[in-house]
């Protein structure tokens, strides 16, 4: 259970001492930060499919928290208390953390340790995790999210909890796909002057696109590859 907006309503006439402390909360079948986020989204955005939910009411022949709704604006991070520096974290709850938040998947005590140090203890949710970030342990991510890692840039195969043994490198081809930054290769223009040269190493298309590629072999090349041949080599 995830419980949200919680309220103190101060104390209550004799009989109604239950009214005391409200709440906003819903049913989450797994201790994963972004199945929280999505379930904490769900109150709102769709509050008929929460509440069967909530009730374990099945739908299409099947308990609707099977259900999967992946809605595309998600609550804030922000709702949640921000993690603390101390003190007893239960299992199951969700704090706000960095530009995300963290659901403590093990009680424990809190440690100096930061969340990224400790992933056995926590798994990780950030607000903009479908864009290109950085690849981190313990974070649920899906098909088509990109992350860099290793200083190269992959492309998620399939949805899965990232481990420490699961890295992109390790699962290439299963899991993640490395992503192939292709470079316009322009076609070659006369120069007129330093200033626009080509350098060496500059790879260029003779004389129309998609003809025949030709490296520069000097700095400084002015000349074309027909009009100096030893100052370019054929690709």
């Amino acid at each position: 259970m995830v419980v949200v907006n919680q309220v103190d309503n101060g104390v209550q006439p004799e009989g109604e001492e239950g009214k005391r402390y409200t709440a906003d909360f819903t049913v989450v079948d797994s201790l994963d930060a972004a199945d929280a986020i999505n379930a904490v989204t769900r109150i709102t955005a769709d509050p008929v499919m929460d509440q069967l939910v909530v009730d374990n009411i099945e739908v299409n022949g099947k308990p609707a928290i099977e259900t999967r709704v992946d809605y595309p604006t998600k609550v804030a991070s922000t709702i949640f208390p921000s993690l603390p520096s101390s003190g007893t974290l239960k299992m199951g709850e969700i704090y706000s953390y960095g530009n995300g938040a963290v659901m403590v998947r093990q009680t424990h005590e809190r440690t100096i340790y930061t969340p990224e140090q400790t992933p056995a203890l926590f798994s990780f949710y950030r607000d903009n995790a479908s864009a290109e970030l950085a690849w981190m342990e313990g974070e649920k991510v899906e098909a088509g999210w990109k992350r860099t890692y290793g200083g190269k840039t992959y492309e998620c195969l399939q949805a899965h909890q990232t481990q420490a043994d699961w890295t992109p490198t390790a699962t290439i081809g299963v899991l993640w796909k490395e992503v192939v930054i292709v470079v316009d290769i322009p076609v070659w223009v006369q120069p007129t002057g330093a200033h626009d040269a080509y350098q060496k190493g500059k790879v260029v298309w003779y004389p129309t696109l998609n003809s025949t590629k030709y490296e520069s072999l000097i700095d400084a090349n002015v000349w074309s590859p027909v009009a100096y041949a030893a100052g370019w080599r054929k690709l």
